[in-house]
């Protein structure tokens, strides 16, 4: 747990750079909305080393999606050499289907790497999926975290070989959307804040848990995975899990509420799906 570790950012996020100290940049992850902060809209900020940044005046627009757990690289379509590139769960990217076999990607430097076909998704197809479909996605990202660390800030899959640590709640979340092409908040109150408040719940919607004895401030967030259960970092220490809403919370679901009260927390339900 370092509490000065505030998110991470996966290869290819625009950011806004505000200031530069010692090799350091302060930049807004403007893929992150984030509200906290400043009490108002803005990407996430937080210091990166000037070396994490490239400039590009004109932003390739991604078109694929990074939908397993880790994408492994090659340096020729023949699967021949590997390339030193491995690209987590909702890294987005540019990049030509090749035969339904492969992915073409083409990095910001001008480097082309060959990704398996099966690693990745067309974001314009998955934002074409019926609603419920999306959800069963969503879900499906979700469980692909299971069994990792959670961690403070984190919002990748746990690698420990790379030094990559894993997700806290709110990144499991916002990952678990991102890589089924929908842009939501970074942490559990912004997510709070943009969805929209509903009375009971499907897969993929999020269950909110507030500080205790303030129910206007969100500290934490499950998404539910349908049948009574809903994935969650539980928090420092343990593991991303799958548990049953009625051995986390005391009631199942459909006895639960927006507004119940369990131990002190006020629950709340949000969807950003019809």
């Amino acid at each position: 747990h370092d509490p000065l570790q505030e998110t991470q950012l996966l290869y290819g996020e625009r950011v806004r750079v505000n200031k530069y100290r010692d090799g350091w940049a302060f930049v807004e992850a403007v893929e992150q909305p984030e509200f906290t902060h400043a009490q108002r809209w803005q990407g996430y900020p937080g210091w990166v080393p000037v070396s994490a940044l490239k400039r590009h005046d004109t932003y390739a627009v991604p078109n694929l999606v990074v939908t397993e757990k880790w994408a492994e690289t090659w340096k020729d379509g023949y699967i021949r050499a590997p390339a030193t590139w491995r690209f987590p769960l909702g890294t987005r990217l540019q990049a030509m289907e090749m035969g339904e076999q492969l992915w073409r990607v083409e990095l910001f430097d001008g480097t082309v790497v060959w990704m398996p076909y099966q690693a990745g998704r067309d974001l314009d197809a998955l934002r074409a999926l019926p609603p419920e479909e999306r959800r069963r996605f969503i879900v499906r990202n979700a469980q692909l975290l299971v069994g990792d660390a959670y961690y403070w800030g984190g919002r990748s899959p746990a690698s420990l070989s790379d030094g990559v640590t894993g997700v806290d709640c709110s990144g499991l979340v916002n990952l678990a959307y991102r890589a089924a092409g929908i842009d939501i908040p970074r942490d559990a109150h912004e997510q709070f804040l943009r969805a929209r408040p509903v009375g009971a719940l499907r897969p993929a919607d999020l269950v909110f848990l507030s500080e205790r004895g303030d129910p206007t401030r969100i500290v934490h967030v499950m998404l539910y995975a349908g049948e009574g259960e809903a994935i969650e970092g539980p928090g420092t220490g343990t593991a991303v899990r799958r548990i049953r809403v009625a051995e986390r919370l005391g009631w199942p679901p459909e006895r639960l509420a927006s507004g119940s009260l369990v131990d002190g927390q006020t629950v709340s339900f949000g969807a950003y799906l019809p």
